[in-house]
């Protein structure tokens, strides 16, 4: 026995052309469903997306001048792999090629 989910009806309007796509691919009885997975996807999306553009300037080539260039990432991403494969072959693990 699951507890039931609270649930809350609402009413949209949505142009025909889209409520019949979306009758196209969903039965009668999966409407709601249909429409709760596709806004939890989109609900993700949105919340990324205002999360990228508060945080976007953040990263400043002053605060870290050791990461200024592509190439300085590019260092700094091969030494941490090199480290992590040093780590591995230590503690007994298979060593990345």
């Amino acid at each position: 026995m699951g507890v039931r989910a609270k649930t809350e009806k609402m009413s949209v309007t949505l142009p025909k052309k889209l409520a019949g796509e979306i009758r196209s691919v969903a039965s009668q009885g999966e409407i709601s469903s249909f429409f709760t997975e596709a806004l939890e996807h989109y609900m993700a999306y949105r919340k990324q997306t205002i999360a990228l553009e508060k945080g976007f300037g953040v990263w400043t080539n002053k605060d870290h001048p050791e990461l200024a260039t592509p190439e300085d990432s590019v260092a700094y991403v091969r030494s941490i792999r090199e480290t992590d494969k040093e780590r591995s072959t230590r503690l007994g693990g298979a060593s990345a090629k």
